[in-house]
This record gives structure tokens, C-alpha cells and sequence, in this order.
């Protein structure tokens, strides 16, 4: 029946949506989707949303490789500097409580230096995700009304009503 009923008894009206994106903006939203649904999506999208979930996890590869060179530091410069520091003191310098308390120390700073560098990159890795996550959730679609139309047979009862009408008034004058 379809069209030939619409032409003739009308049709219904209809809410529809359509998409505000242009043809070749949609596969980029696809992309961006697909990376915000999970890991090793590719593309540039998904590139950034790994990197964002990897400040994220508790064994990051980026927090690794920041940290890397405070505890080279650490192991390499403060530690041995220590060292040297209470082994001058004589015997016993480096089995001393003050080498133990300064020992403990650095191991602190280094601690706090640590976590404030876990800390910042968690942040970064948090604000990443949450500004694709809000990207992908802005309206890209916008909802209408199609009116529906009488169809024909409407529109020859309305006549024919008009008609009457008139033939009624006319026969009354």
C-alpha cells in the first residue's frame, strides 16, 4: 500500500533526526567514539585516549619513564654522597643513627617528589579523557517534525464539504 494510500488518504507525521555532522566529519566522530569505548581503538583519537588511560593505570609507562631520573639521582648522586658524607666520620659513621635518619630522609624526599610527579600526570591523564568524553557527548544529531499531509481524498471531501455548503447557503437566499 505504502505511497499509493499516503497520495490518497494521507500520511501521519513523523519525528525524525538527522545528523549535523557533514560526510566526512562522521568517520572521525566514529573514530573518537571507538577510542573513548576502549584501548587500542588507532588513529589519532585513539592514540590520545591510550596515552590519557596510560597516566591513568598504576603501572604507566610515561609515569615510569619521569620518574626514572629522580631515582637515577637518587641511587647515583644522594645515596652515594651520603655515604661518603657519614664515611668520613670514622668508624661507624655509616651504621650511625644520623646516616639512618638522612638516609630516611631522602628516601622521603624522593617519595614526595615521586608521588607529586604520579599526582600531576594522573591529573593530565584524567582532564585528557574527561575532554574527549565531553567532546563526544555534545549534540551532533537534531530532532524535526515532518507533518504529515491529508492526501487527496481530504482535500476533495473538503471541497466537496465547501461546495455544499455553498449550494445550502445559495438555496437558502
Amino acid at each position: 500500500m505504502g505511497w499509493f494510500s499516503d497520495l490518497f488518504l494521507g500520511s501521519k507525521g513523523k519525528a525524525k533526526s538527522k545528523s549535523l555532522l557533514g560526510e566526512e566529519q562522521q568517520p572521525l566522530y566514529n573514530q573518537m567514539l571507538a577510542a573513548l569505548s576502549g584501548q587500542g581503538a588507532g588513529g589519532a583519537f585513539g592514540q590520545s585516549a591510550d596515552y590519557y588511560r596510560d597516566l591513568l593505570s598504576n603501572d604507566s609507562q610515561t609515569a615510569n619513564m619521569m620518574m626514572a631520573p629522580e631515582m637515577r639521582r637518587f641511587n647515583e648522586e644522594i645515596i652515594p654522597g651520603l655515604s661518603e658524607q657519614f664515611a668520613g666520620m670514622g668508624s661507624g659513621g655509616l651504621s650511625s643513627s644520623g646516616f639512618r635518619n638522612a638516609g630516611v630522609s631522602a628516601g622521603t624526599d624522593l617519595s614526595e617528589r615521586l608521588g607529586a610527579i604520579r599526582a600531576q600526570l594522573r591529573a593530565q591523564g584524567a582532564q585528557g579523557l574527561s575532554q574527549m568524553g565531553q567532546f563526544g557527548l555534545k549534540p551532533f544529531k537534531e530532532n524535526y517534525y515532518r507533518q504529515g499531509s491529508p492526501g487527496l481524498l481530504y482535500g476533495f471531501a473538503q471541497g466537496a464539504g465547501q461546495g455544499l455548503a455553498a449550494m445550502a447557503g445559495g438555496g437558502a437566499g
